[in-house]
């Protein structure tokens, strides 16, 4: 009996917001919203991973977090938040020469918001140090092993990827960030690396803009110059990697999986029409940890195909619920039943 459903590592941030008028793009320049020049409007706990590893543990998943945090007071603020919501704290690794990071979010009245990330020590989890610190004995532990391509250099991701298929783990992945941004801005590492982690994960999740890039940039030319649907897109993806689940979020269209052993595509839309957005922050985090934590409760879909849009709809319904709140975690702790 494995003692976590899911064990996650990657990025855990504490985020600062800013409320402007509009986010401005480049070369351009943008003003605070009256009265709120420059002054911190919330400062929330949050995170790629630690968002969805929260999620998760609201459906009532047993959670923990791999981790480089600081003993400063941003670290403190934390691990304070995870153990709030339940998120175990035993594999962090602490001390005073880690930095804990944090994230700069520039949010619009209507919801829509930039993110400035400073990754601290998450973006020294390499190979070398994936392996020191977790290895097998760490990773047997849990039923779900998930990362991301945000913050952790691939090296440190195929790294972990590789041990938690070696502990007998179901292997996730969140492609948070693009290609371009991946290899370029964030400098994480090579495109070969990029395709290595799509090629170990058992489920993967990017964004329609990230996977058609993907297609784009493959050697064997998948890019198509006439737009693709989102199943059309999920279905190249998961013929390209042979993963076993593909599941492509687009935002309030819903979302788009591919299933091994499967001819066709599944597309579920959002529950309900949504409102006024407090903010977005998070929302395709909350997707992944509702979608793990259906996975857990529901079954494996790649094998019993007739589980796989309740396990979308879950899904779905967590992105929903985080876009309701300020930042990427849920207000509190097992508060959603499967």
């Amino acid at each position: 009996m494995r003692k976590y459903g899911l064990i996650g590592c990657g990025s855990n941030v504490v985020d600062l917001f800013y409320k402007v008028k509009v986010v401005p793009k480049v070369g351009q320049k943008g003003y605070f919203l009256p009265g709120r020049e420059g002054i911190e409007d919330a400062r929330l706990v949050g995170g790629v991973t630690l968002n969805h590893l929260s999620w998760a543990a609201s459906y009532g998943v047993d959670t923990a977090l791999l981790a480089l945090q600081g003993e400063d007071e941003i670290g403190k603020q934390i691990r304070s938040k995870m153990m709030e919501h339940n998120i175990g704290t035993e594999f962090l690794k602490t001390s005073s020469s880690y930095t804990s990071s944090v994230s700069h979010v520039l949010s619009q009245e209507d919801g829509e918001r930039s993110i400035l990330m400073a990754p601290a020590s998450t973006s020294t989890i390499t190979k070398d140090i994936a392996s020191l610190h977790w290895d097998t004995s760490v990773l047997s532990q849990t039923s779900i092993f998930s990362t991301e391509i945000s913050q952790v250099p691939l090296s440190g991701v195929i790294q972990l990827l590789k041990t938690a298929k070696a502990a007998g783990a179901t292997t996730a992945l969140d492609v948070d960030v693009s290609v371009s941004v991946a290899l370029k801005e964030a400098n994480l590492g090579t495109f070969d690396e990029f395709l290595t982690c799509l090629e170990m994960a058992d489920i993967i999740k990017p964004t329609l803009h990230a996977a058609v890039e993907v297609l784009e940039m493959m050697p064997k030319g998948e890019g198509s110059s006439a737009p693709l649907s989102g199943v059309e897109v999920a279905q190249k993806l998961q013929n390209e990697f042979s993963s076993k689940m593909i599941v492509i979020t687009d935002g309030g269209e819903g979302s788009y999986a591919k299933l091994a052993n499967s001819d066709s595509a599944v597309s579920v839309r959002p529950p309900k029409q949504l409102g006024a957005v407090t903010d977005s922050t998070g929302a395709g985090d909350a997707f992944f940890g509702g979608l793990l934590a259906a996975i857990l409760k529901f079954g494996n879909p790649w094998e019993d195909r007739s589980v796989c849009h309740q396990i979308l709809t879950t899904a779905n319904e967590a992105g929903y619920n985080c876009c309701l709140t300020q930042g990427g975690l849920p207000l509190k702790a097992n508060v959603f039943p499967v």
